[in-house]
């Protein structure tokens, strides 16, 4: 097949993520796939050299008339020159441009939603427009139940076709340099590490994160964060927090911890918890999205945004070395059965093939997309 990526940003947030483990992947097994974004960002050195970059000029995150009608031609453009079987589009943003630029190749497109709250929550105001562009697609994909439930609510029509996200295994891969040996130097001195990683921006929630660690004996825990270059920090931070910057292949660094958190007023699935489950690592996250799906009390805790409950779960860990054993073991055979990217691949194939038609999978599958039509 000939499957072609399109997602608005190019950093290696969840979207960008998964749009590297699915386009390196379908280059792997044989297919042709490329990828559109805006020209700059780490993402593009996460892809495979045999995928084929497409960098487009016109693309902004920022609502702006001129550039996104410019953008939409620009996307029009490449689809008539290089001719995908399949387009998959990533994003609000990427997901609107990219199905009004379709035209008769709509029932080949593939809409992503990577947190459906990003519009219900934070631009409610875009919920129409959605609701209007449902059927210029031939799948759209929400990658939670949580969302999954939300469309139907939202009166978003067509066919859904629920996807989890799933993540590269990071189980034993070496993290090096300074932010590694920071973290490794803190475990040798007994200190409980906890890792987070996320932006420096809202629904991630900076402020609890540091409120929690300020919870803890500075002299016992070590809290490190991976995201935006510490510049980018608005307020004085605990002696027991660290920041480390934005960090290349930063599931890595999970390895190195005890506990990984992830505090966020909305989430789709997040990467970085898949990740950290990867690596046998107990999680503690906000009670919000897709994550519920990922994590309850076998494998770490969801907890309300608050000081008191985050404190008290990373407690349990802290007290209990032997119950964060038993959490990490449970951690890693969930990420096996359920959220690792071979089993996300596999479902996306699928269901490329059956818009394609292409493939012995394509009747049963396109006949499961036609009835929720």
């Amino acid at each position: 097949m000939r499957i072609l990526h399109v997602v608005t940003n190019a950093d290696l947030g969840g979207a960008p993520r998964v749009v590297v483990e699915l386009a390196n992947r379908a280059v792997r097994d044989g297919h042709a796939c490329a990828v559109a974004s805006v020209p700059e960002g780490p993402m593009w050195d996460a892809l495979d050299p045999g995928v084929e970059r497409r960098p487009l000029t016109r693309l902004r995150r920022e609502i702006s008339p001129l550039d996104d009608f410019l953008a939409v031609l620009e996307l029009a453009a490449l689809y008539r020159a290089w001719k995908p079987e399949v387009i998959h589009l990533h994003s609000s943003k990427a997901g609107v441009l990219g199905r009004v630029a379709a035209g008769r190749l709509a029932k080949r497109v593939v809409y992503t939603i990577h947190g459906f709250d990003t519009i219900l929550k934070s631009h409610r105001v875009f919920l129409p427009l959605e609701r209007l562009l449902a059927r210029r697609c031939g799948a759209i994909v929400p990658v939670s139940g949580y969302d999954a439930r939300n469309l139907v609510a939202a009166g978003v029509p067509g066919a859904h076709v629920p996807i989890p996200n799933g993540a590269t295994d990071r189980l034993a891969r070496r993290a090096g340099g300074a932010a590694a040996d920071r973290m490794l130097a803190a475990r040798s001195e007994g200190r409980f590490v906890v890792l987070s990683i996320a932006r420096l921006a809202p629904p991630k929630r900076f402020d609890l994160f540091l409120e929690t660690a300020s919870a803890f004996d500075p002299d016992a825990t070590a809290f490190f964060w991976i995201g935006d270059p510490p510049s980018a920090v608005p307020r004085a931070l605990p002696p027991n927090v660290v920041l480390l910057g934005e960090l290349p292949e930063a599931g890595d660094y999970a390895n190195l911890c005890d506990a990984f958190v992830l505090f966020s007023d909305y989430e789709g699935l997040p990467m970085s918890i898949l990740e950290a489950l990867s690596c046998g690592k107990p999680v503690v996250a906000s009670a919000v999205g897709g994550i519920p799906e990922a994590v309850d009390g076998e494998v770490g805790a969801v907890v309300a945004n608050s000081v008191k409950d985050a404190a008290r779960a990373l407690r349990s860990w802290f007290d209990d070395p032997a119950g964060r054993l038993r959490a990490g073991a449970a951690a890693r055979a969930r990420f096996e059965a359920r959220f690792s990217a071979e089993r996300m691949w596999a479902a996306y194939r699928d269901l490329y093939a059956s818009l394609a038609g292409t493939g012995l999978l394509a009747g049963a599958f396109g006949a499961r997309i036609g009835n929720q039509r």
